[in-house]
Parts: C-alpha cells; structure tokens; sequence
C-alpha cells in the first residue's frame, strides 16, 4: 500500500525531475522530462480508456494526448507563479502529515520515498504545484462558472422541445429461447396465470428478477418488432409471441403516456449542473488557449503518428 501512495504522488503531484532526464518539450523556458510525461498519462490512462493499464507498445499511443495535457497543467502553473498565487503553509503542512499517516512508521515512509527517487523537499515541491494549479483553475474557472436560476429559466424557454418527453409505454416482458416453450407460456398467461410470476420463474432475461419489469420505453428504444406490437397494445392487454433477434417474446402493457413537456422544476437541477459543466469546459478551453497564444513552446518528443509518416 505504501509503495502504491507514493507511486500516485508521482502521478499527481508532477514536477520536474533531479535526475538527467531525456526532455519532451519546453514551456517557457522549462524542461519537461520524459519521467514527466509518464507520470502525466499515468494520471490520464483511467479516464481515456477502460483499462486502468496498458502496455508499454499501447501507451505510446496516448503519448500525444498526455503530452498536451503535461503542457497546459505547467502553463496553468506558471500562471499561477504569476499571480503570486502560493498555498497557504498551514494547508500545505496539513497535506505532508496525511500523506506521511499512510505509512506505519517515519521509516516506512522514507524508504518509499527513496525507492521512488523522491526526497522530502521533492514530495513537498509536487504537493505544493498541485495545489497552485487547483488553486489558479478555482480562481480562473470554477469561481466563474455559476449559473442562476434566471439563466436556467431563460435556456429551458429559449430550447423548451429538447425538454418533451415522447410518447411511451410501461411493459412487463417474457423471453424465451425456445419458441414451444413461448407457446407454453401464452397459454398460462391466457388461462388467467399472473404475468409477474411467470417472469420471474420462466423468463429467460435479467428483468426476471423484476419480474419482467422493463419500466417506461418511448419509441426508437426497443427492438422494431417488440416497438410495433407495443404500441398498439391497450393497458392490461398481453400480446401473443413475437420473433425478434432470435428470440420470442411476450410483452403486456401496463401503462401508456402521451408525449408531453416536462416542467421546468423536474429538470432544473440536471440542467444547471449541464450548463454549469459546459460552461467550466468553455471558460477552461479559452483560458488555455490565451495562455498558449502568449507561450513558447518547444515540442521534442516524437509521437507514433509522426514516426509512421516519415516511413
């Protein structure tokens, strides 16, 4: 476990290394360093693909990716240097003691940190530019990017169709492999066997456990066959068999609603939180780009893509 803690330090709390590193690109003047861009995609391989690792061939693939975002996280803290933005000591001191309580003893604690080639004041150094970086996206993005209740008001009048909901219907379903044995199932159900127990006992589908539940589905959500004989469907009516995707089906309606507009109190809260992201991905992007525009920066690392057009 102490190892793992001090391996996500390096992947978080980046910076520039001791050791003679082979340099990737600089930003104003700064190195960045091979072990930089590892650790950088290292942070980013959990949220750019399913797998939380991948092979050393593979990652070389992202390294594109990575290195944009090792690039933009060092403008982010240089901008912050700028502003003479420097964490609180208290604060800083108080993230040391937590990361040194993930160790039994001071000992344990020193000898990962010398296995990971990290010394007390490199630990600090990468703790103290992580929480600029937060600190400077706070100040330039997130203190910005509120959205009154007017504005939700005013996007859900201006866009009112996006918020109707299609007209739809409530099923329970019964699956079966075998075309005799939905033959079999018909007929219970039409001699008067209740519908939720025969899914629960008989279907051959996860929604056996609800029995047959499937909850509301609008059109363009089922399989066309299924669709069709839903529709025309009256609540309580079961249907007879029906073949889709080599599987038969029987399916009964138990509720039906119109298509209509959904009010605006039911889809406040979503909707702020959706114009709240979208504007903090817009205030980020415009942000990085200014501070881009005014930057210097020297690319060196070689990706797959440029390898594979001078061939």
């Amino acid at each position: 476990m102490p190892r793992i803690v001090l391996s996500v330090i390096m992947v978080v709390f980046f910076a520039a290394s001791s050791y003679a590193q082979e340099v990737v690109a600089t930003v104003n003047g700064t190195s960045l360093t091979q072990k930089d861009l590892d650790a950088e995609l290292d942070r980013l391989i959990p949220t750019i693909t399913f797998h939380r690792s991948v092979s050393n061939e593979k990652r070389k693939f992202y390294y594109d990716q990575a290195l944009q975002e090792l690039i933009n996280r060092e403008l982010q803290y240089q901008d912050a240097l700028a502003r003479n933005m420097k964490p609180e000591k208290e604060k800083l001191d108080a993230q040391m003691e937590r990361i040194r309580n993930k160790f039994k003893t001071p000992e344990e604690y020193k000898a990962a940190s010398e296995k990971e080639g990290l010394s007390e004041e490199n630990v600090r150094a990468r703790i103290e530019k992580n929480m600029m970086i937060q600190a400077v996206f706070s100040d330039t993005v997130t203190a910005k990017v509120k959205v009154s209740d007017e504005e939700v008001k005013q996007y859900y009048e201006k866009n009112a169709s996006r918020f109707k909901q299609p007209e739809s219907v409530k099923l329970r379903l019964i699956s079966a492999k075998d075309e005799k044995k939905a033959q079999d199932i018909l007929a219970k159900l039409k001699s008067g066997d209740d519908f939720g127990e025969i899914a629960y006992n008989m279907s051959e589908d996860s929604y056996r456990e609800k029995r047959g539940d499937i909850g509301y589905m609008h059109k363009g959500r089922m399989v066309p066959e299924i669709e069709e004989a839903a529709f025309k469907l009256k609540i309580g009516e079961t249907s007879g068999v029906i073949n889709a995707e080599n599987t038969w089906f029987i399916i009964k309606l138990e509720d039906k609603k119109p298509e209509h507009q959904l009010p605006l109190e039911e889809v406040r809260d979503k909707l702020k939180k959706d114009l709240e992201k979208e504007r903090t991905k817009e205030l980020n992007e415009k942000w990085i780009a200014d501070l881009r525009a005014k930057a210097k920066i020297e690319v060196l690392l070689k990706t797959e893509e440029q390898k594979s057009e001078k061939k």
